[in-house]
């Protein structure tokens, strides 16, 4: 078990910010040829341009002048060597008590699905459906299961099937508090909200405090398939 008690500053990204940073490229594994595929990605100043153009000028809002928050995250969902982009608003005129408005951009900026009531996280399935990857929203209470239909993603996520997390939740709690460092005087652990999009179906957050270091919260990250734990300090804000 990988367990590292960080003691340094660690500055947390703030969903405040506008937008999330994205790459020309995108590197994933190829499970077949165990290579590296180098997916061809917009970078996050075109992304926010979409943003712009598609979702927010047909309101008659812009990012520049009524700074609305959102999340960004790419991946090839469907294996072509191209990236969709995924986009949670996170401003209140885009969210409503059971989630947010998100998008879906394929890699040349054209709208492909639309989605309301959808909160974080978003989490790549390890399944697929009619050639697109699975992924899973939090929306209405319940983690849901989102699946390709053959044209697009469901547009209500509250409607699709519920997921079970909690028992690999439970299982991920479990690792943390077996963690010497944890031991030692943690207490009052709970999940994390991410501040990722598509966030891997193996991988969950938590935060915790320490008896021993009154002015810090400890964010634990579990890989629940190998059991490996990383730990940061972060100081209180």
């Amino acid at each position: 078990m990988n367990n590292r008690g960080l003691q340094g500053l660690f500055l947390l990204g703030s969903l405040t910010l506008i937008g999330c940073s994205s790459t020309d490229g995108i590197s994933t594994d190829n499970a077949d040829s165990q290579a590296s595929v180098e997916v061809k990605s917009a970078d996050a100043a075109t992304i926010a341009t979409w943003i712009d153009q598609s979702v927010l000028m047909p309101q008659g809002l812009s990012l520049e002048t009524d700074k609305i928050r959102y999340m960004t995250g790419s991946a090839d969902l469907n294996s072509d060597g191209s990236a969709e982009h995924f986009v949670l608003l996170q401003d209140r005129y885009f969210c409503g008590s059971g989630g947010c408005a998100a998008y879906m951009f394929d890699n040349s900026g054209k709208v492909i699905n639309r989605m309301s009531v959808t909160r974080t996280p978003v989490v790549l399935a390890d399944s697929y459906s009619n050639g697109w990857q699975d992924f899973i929203v939090w929306s209405n209470g319940a983690y849901r299961q989102m699946s390709f239909n053959g044209e697009s993603y469901p547009s209500n996520p509250s409607l699709e099937p519920k997921v079970d997390r909690d028992t690999n939740v439970q299982a991920a709690i479990a690792y943390v508090m077996a963690t010497e460092l944890y031991q030692q005087d943690g207490y009052d652990i709970l999940p994390a909200d991410d501040k990722e999009i598509w966030t891997p179906a193996n991988i969950y957050h938590f935060t915790f405090k320490h008896y021993g270091d009154p002015h810090s919260v400890y964010q634990a990250t579990v890989n629940i398939d190998s059991g490996d734990v990383d730990i940061e300090s972060v100081p209180m804000q």
